[in-house]
């Protein structure tokens, strides 16, 4: 018996001294008044993780290595574009061979997807581990043409005599 008066006791003791009235509760997401600091904060972290790249997935659709495969590399970007206007498309080399991959998927099942829409037009193709880069696979470029590698591109500059 003075078990429980202690237990009951002690209940109200600890009630006592947390005390919530329905005024202090907001009613929606809408009331809670926020800083423009945070918002600041936000933006700026959101700004530093689009700087790092992210492991994620692409489609491989053509592979090849030899003489004239850069010009083959690029056309088949074209043709791929042409057939999906939507996705991205990026040209890399990687010695000996110019890569063309198409898509950005954070997970493999998005990448599957993907590859079971473009299968019928590259029946070779399949799914590949690759680095996203944030922006591009957010939208951030800002218009800039972002499909082909460095490597590609400092080839271009050297055969154009820049």
């Amino acid at each position: 018996m003075k078990r429980a008066i202690w237990a009951v006791f002690l209940c109200a003791v600890l009630a006592s001294g947390v005390t919530v009235r329905a005024q202090d509760i907001p009613v929606s997401f809408a009331d809670i008044v926020r800083s423009d600091k945070i918002d600041t904060l936000l933006y700026r972290q959101s700004l530093a993780r689009a700087e790092s790249p992210v492991a994620g997935y692409r489609v491989l659709i053509f592979s090849q290595g030899g003489n004239n495969s850069k010009d083959a590399a690029f056309e088949e970007k074209e043709r791929f574009e042409e057939a999906f206007p939507e996705s991205k498309v990026y040209v890399s080399f990687e010695e000996p061979y110019f890569k063309v991959k198409a898509g950005n998927f954070i997970d493999r099942m998005q990448a599957d997807f993907f590859l079971r829409e473009i299968k019928i037009l590259y029946p070779y193709a399949f799914i590949v581990k690759d680095v996203l880069d944030v922006k591009d696979y957010l939208g951030l470029d800002g218009g800039e043409e972002t499909g082909v590698a460095t490597s590609v591109e400092a080839g271009a500059d050297a055969e154009a005599g820049n």
